[in-house]
């Protein structure tokens, strides 16, 4: 059967690595055993394949364990049975698999070795387990070939155990670091403290040893390594640490056990474990270097969070604060130019009421993804907060290149978004504020504050372009005066409400057959103290911003019902009064509770209260809407759906709402030309309405033509200024006295 060449590739390269791992491994086994002075040949006091073969099989597999087996067996061949060799092969291949699953299985091991818990997985735990394994196998397999005397077992396998843990701690977390941290380029000054340090470590530790300076020699010498290990730790990282505990490791060797080799001499048992306690000194070391990486990781993540939006990952304020401030000091000292582009979503607060902040918080970071990617990669992005986002440009023609980035961004922001199954298509306004470039600043700015002047500058752009929906707009010197009037409106705004400022006016409706009055629609005005009347056209949307919707709501829905009480106390006919209820106000938590004081206080009767809510208030949470449009209805509240046409609904979707008309948007009204689309709509509206028992109101009804057109085709309900503009309440009653229109 022929493997696919995949996995021919595969089998060919893990075989590959098997075998030079087993070379690998069998070359350290042989020094391990060449400087091996103590008791038996097959022990040594360093066995640095051990660590090998931890590494390995952590950085590369389990799978790779045949490797260990092989150098292990042809180590000791030779030198012992074969059936002994083998043994010491299956003992080195268990004990590093053990290590190697132990680490795998206690939590997250990181061989790169950057956390404390590593270190101490590795040392306390993997390291002294895969020595006693092999330790316990190759002692047993010793006395079982008779070449080890009886009362020398504990001491050979103490000596085995040692060996094999050195070489755990030594050469396992050198050759994880090493190899983890492999594309580590370290600059001109790292390399030359780490050559400096390698270079001292060795020539004074030789001279001493070898007496090159004329001092006596001292027991142990080897304790001068400490210090360099430590320095390293301290200066140099995980990686100048791991070459630092390897090369203090075999010029420990070499020195005391090279020579001795060489000469045939054995050394005595205490060298050899002051030898063995020395190299161990190498864990220290990788835990200081370890703690070290963590302070510096910990560091790193306080500072992300200090200088990035968590929900997004862009920059926050301080740090454009900080890159601002620096941009616009490069920009006058170059006299390069400088453009900051300031964005805000259009209407997001309607994503988070009716969607929740969750669905919000994924579009915001779709829409940073598509801002990022709609920029250069050396231009600057930030979130300031909210649904407001900036973007930074440089360079000799940042102001003239700030429109199509503008641009650009504004077409990506608006390609639609899926939300919960329904797609979204979300606009938004930005404002650009220029420095020494084409758009001049205002004279009187002190340079010391160009940053926070251009921040201003760009935020006033960015109010003037979301008024005017022209997608984005330069700041020029004349929106100052603008921003200082729109201030001004919003102060008075405030106190509009408590001052008694607002009015309501009221428009008829009529019954389409006989033109009797059977209702009128609230409609909110602002009778300024000083302008005189003004339309919702040029205040609902700041009402809106500044958070007194739901107050002024309130106000027109408490207003109305007492209007309507003080008409019929006059006499005059039974109607009713429609109000318009805001998607904030649909949404609030008591709007129940506060329809039901309002009619308590007022002492009205429910069905002569109409609710109008628009079709993208009614679909923004069907569940929502039907839950409250049927708690309105059972408590008798009339229930309309106004503007309709202008959402995404349609007839046969709103039939599982409990509402009682559809209101006929006026766009659709205005040209009723009998072959023209608007009038094929507006007669499937009323066919299909009618079929559902479903009453329909026809708004902005002006002239004659639509009026017989509406008639013709069994429009119930008609509005608009052919019958009537919006009067005060004081003329509403002489039209309701008459009856008719």
């Amino acid at each position: 059967m022929a493997y696919p060449e995949s996995a021919r590739t595969y089998s060919a390269r893990y075989w590959l690595g098997v075998v030079v791992f087993a070379v690998a491994y069998y070359l350290l086994a042989e020094f391990g055993l060449w400087i091996a002075p103590f008791i038996h040949g097959s022990v040594t006091a360093f066995w640095p394949a051990s660590g090998m073969a931890i590494a390995v099989l952590v950085l590369f597999g389990g799978q790779y364990w045949p490797g260990i087996l092989l150098g292990g067996f042809f180590a000791s061949f030779g030198t012992v049975p074969a059936y002994v060799a083998l043994s010491f092969g299956v003992g080195d291949s268990l004990a590093a698999l053990a290590a190697w699953w132990l680490l795998i299985r206690i939590g997250q091991f990181r061989p790169q070795l950057d956390r404390v818990t590593d270190i101490i997985k590795l040392t306390l735990w993997a390291a002294p387990l895969a020595a006693l394994i092999s330790a316990t196998i190759g002692t047993l397999a010793l006395l079982l070939l008779d070449d080890l005397p009886s009362d020398k077992w504990l001491n050979v396998m103490m000596v085995w155990f040692l060996g094999d843990m050195i070489g755990n701690l030594v050469v396992a977390p050198a050759l994880m670091v090493s190899y983890a941290n492999r594309m580590f380029t370290p600059d001109r000054a790292q390399f030359v403290e780490l050559l400096a340090v390698l270079l001292s470590m060795i020539l004074l530790v030789s001279g001493l040893h070898l007496h090159w300076f004329g001092i006596a020699n001292f027991d142990p010498q080897f304790i001068l390594i400490i210090p360099f290990v430590v320095w390293a730790a301290l200066r140099l990282g995980l990686i100048g640490t791991a070459l630092t505990v390897l090369v203090a490791a075999f010029l420990a060797v070499a020195l005391v056990l090279g020579d001795a080799r060489l000469s045939g001499v054995k050394i005595p048992y205490i060298d050899v474990a002051n030898l063995q306690l020395l190299l161990a000194m190498s864990v220290p070391g990788f835990l200081i270097a370890a703690a070290l990486a963590e302070h510096k990781d910990s560091e790193r993540k306080f500072e992300k969070l200090a200088r990035h939006d968590s929900l997004t990952g862009l920059a926050n304020r301080a740090a454009l604060l900080v890159e601002l401030e620096y941009a616009v000091a490069q920009a006058e000292r170059r006299g390069t130019e400088v453009a900051l582009l300031f964005m805000d979503l259009d209407r997001f607060k309607n994503i988070n009421d009716t969607l929740g902040h969750a669905m919000g918080d994924l579009l915001l970071q779709e829409l940073a993804q598509r801002i990022r990617n709609s920029v250069r990669q050396d231009d600057f992005v930030a979130r300031l907060g909210g649904d407001e986002f900036t973007v930074l440009l440089q360079g000799e023609y940042a102001a003239e290149s700030a429109a199509a980035v503008a641009q650009k961004i504004l077409d990506a922001m608006r390609l639609p978004v899926l939300l919960q199954g329904h797609e979204y298509v979300v606009s938004g306004s930005i404002g650009i504020a220029a420095l020494n470039g084409a758009v001049p600043r205002t004279p009187e700015i002190d340079p010391t504050d160009a940053t926070l002047e251009l921040m201003r500058q760009a935020d006033t752009a960015m109010y003037r372009a979301k008024r005017q929906s022209s997608g984005f707009m330069y700041f020029n010197v004349n929106m100052d005066s603008n921003s200082k009037l729109q201030l001004r409106l919003e102060n008075s705004l405030r106190r509009a409400l408590e001052n008694h400022e607002f009015e309501l006016y009221f428009q008829a409706k009529v019954a389409a057959g006989s033109g009797r009055i059977v209702g009128c629609e609230a409609l909110l005005r602002w009778r300024h103290p000083v302008h005189g009347l003004i339309k919702p056209d040029k205040f609902i949307e700041v009402i809106e911003s500044i958070g007194l919707m739901i107050p002024v709501g309130a106000w027109v829905l408490r207003e109305a019902c007492q209007q309507m009480q003080r008409w019929q106390q006059l006499g005059l006919p039974m109607q009713r009064v429609a109000v318009n209820l805001s998607m904030r106000q649909f949404l609030q938590p008591d709007l129940l509770a506060v329809v039901n004081q309002v009619l308590a206080d007022s002492r009205l009767e429910a069905n002569c209260l109409e609710l109008e809510i628009t079709e993208s208030v009614a679909m923004s949470n069907a569940k929502q809407t039907i839950e409250t449009l049927t708690a309105l209805k059972q408590r008798g509240v009339h229930i309309s759906i106004d503007d309709f046409g202008t959402g995404y609904s349609s007839l046969s979707y709103l039939k599982r709402f409990p509402i009682d008309a559809v209101k006929i948007d006026r766009s659709f009204i205005q040209d009723l030309a009998p072959d023209s689309d608007d009038a094929a709509i507006v007669m499937a509206t009323i066919r299909l309405a009618h079929a559902m028992n479903l009453s329909v109101i026809a708004e902005g009804v002006e002239t004659v033509q639509q009026r017989d057109f509406l008639l013709k085709y069994g429009c119930d309900v008609l509005q608009g200024y052919l019958y009537s503009r919006p009067v005060s309440a004081d003329d509403y009653s002489i039209l309701l006295r008459a009856g008719s229109l």
